[in-house]
Order: structure tokens, then C-alpha cells, then sequence
């Protein structure tokens, strides 16, 4: 007769026999420490690189529970697959999702609250995404999913053409979420890293530079160099 207590007893048993319960154990405390990162760190390459590392650790866990599983197969499968599947949604789904996090996390709010124009140029380019804004000294302008965040600093920072040289940026970037890995989505496509970086960088500086000018993106990147 099926016992999911026997299960989970022999389950314990097997591994505590095995030895192999130290290791499991602190691969999952090394994982939980770098979503930890994760979730808490701004800069977009810790946030991937803890995100890649906290994945890592999770198999490792997962690796030595099968090979210790040598008396039955009991949970192991059936916590693998329940690990591959939470994990691949979360993978497929976070970055759709991911802006309404950033929202509440910076607690932006729409930029029409303090000016139109911005959204209306956005829209203006056949771009689904609506624009916020949030308190902060940094020059910043960042998207991820169907939004645009711009930090206060950057508002008081731009004037109006360099401004919509970053928008128009960052709109390249929303119209090709599908050429982005997944990951990387994760970790921002930032007006404000070191300039056209890798290709992705450099066609959004071309697209931005079609729609306002090459002056105005140069200008743009100048000030916050």
C-alpha cells in the first residue's frame, strides 16, 4: 500500500546512508544564498551571474539525491521533474512578468503623472510600452518586458532630444525581447551601460540614432559617461 511517510523515510534513510547528505545540503544553502543576490543586488551582471550559479547549485542538489537513490527511485524522479517544470515556467513566465516586480520593487510610477510627451512619443513609434518614472539621483534608463524606467536624476539630467535618443533606445529593445536570452532579460537592457557593447546595444544605438539623430544619442550618452 502506497505511504508517502514510508516514502519519505526511506527517502531520509537512503541518503543519510549514502553520505551524501552535507553535500546536498549546502548546494541548497549556496542556492538559496544566490537567489538571495539575486533578488536583492541592482547590478544587472551580479543579478545573472548569481541567477546562473543559484540554477547550478540546485542541480548539483538534485544530482547527488539520484545517485543516492540506489534502494528505490521513491521521490527522486518525481522531485526532478517537479524541479524541471517549476523552473521552466519560472523561466518562460519572469520575464513577462518581471516588470510588474521592478514597479513595485523602485515604486515607479507612470511618467504622465509629471509630463505627456514622453509616452506620447513612444507611442508614437507603434510601441506597446508604457514609461515610468522613479526617485533616484542616478542618471538611469532601463526596460524589461512591456516598460520603460527612467530614474528622476536622468529626467532633471537630459534635455528634451537626448531624451527621446534613450527612449527610442529602449524601445529597440522591447520590440526585439525575442532576440534577447532569457537571462539577459533578466538582467536589464540598460541604456546606461558602457555604451554599444555587443550587437543588441549597437542596433538599438542605430535605430536611435534613425529616429532623433546621431547628435542627439552622443549628447545623450556624453552626461552620463
Amino acid at each position: 500500500m502506497f505511504s508517502i511517510q514510508n516514502e519519505v523515510e526511506c527517502y531520509i534513510a537512503c541518503i543519510n546512508d549514502s553520505g551524501f547528505f552535507p553535500l546536498i545540503g549546502i548546494s541548497l544553502i549556496l542556492a538559496l544564498l544566490m537567489f538571495s543576490i539575486y533578488i536583492k543586488t541592482g547590478r544587472p551582471i551580479t543579478r545573472l551571474s548569481s541567477f546562473v550559479a543559484g540554477q547550478l547549485f540546485i542541480i548539483s542538489a538534485i544530482a547527488a539525491v539520484v545517485y543516492a537513490m540506489q534502494c528505490s527511485r521513491m521521490l527522486s524522479i518525481e522531485i526532478y521533474l517537479g524541479y524541471v517544470t517549476l523552473s521552466t515556467a519560472i523561466i518562460l513566465l519572469l520575464p513577462r512578468m518581471y516588470y510588474r516586480i521592478l514597479i513595485k520593487r523602485y515604486d515607479a510610477r507612470p511618467i504622465t503623472e509629471i509630463m505627456d510627451w514622453p509616452q506620447e512619443f513612444v507611442d508614437g513609434l507603434a510601441t506597446k510600452a508604457t514609461i515610468y518614472y522613479y526617485d533616484s539621483a542616478i542618471p538611469r534608463a532601463f526596460a524589461s518586458g512591456e516598460a520603460i524606467f527612467l530614474s528622476l536624476g536622468l529626467l532633471e539630467l537630459m534635455e528634451k532630444h537626448e531624451l527621446q535618443a534613450i527612449l527610442a533606445h529602449e524601445v529597440w529593445h522591447i520590440r526585439h525581447n525575442s532576440r534577447t536570452p532569457i537571462l539577459r532579460q533578466l538582467a536589464l537592457m540598460s541604456f546606461t551601460r558602457n555604451g554599444a557593447e555587443d550587437e543588441l546595444e549597437a542596433l538599438a544605438d542605430m535605430f536611435a540614432e534613425k529616429v532623433v539623430g546621431r547628435s542627439s544619442l552622443e549628447s545623450a550618452r556624453a552626461k552620463i559617461s
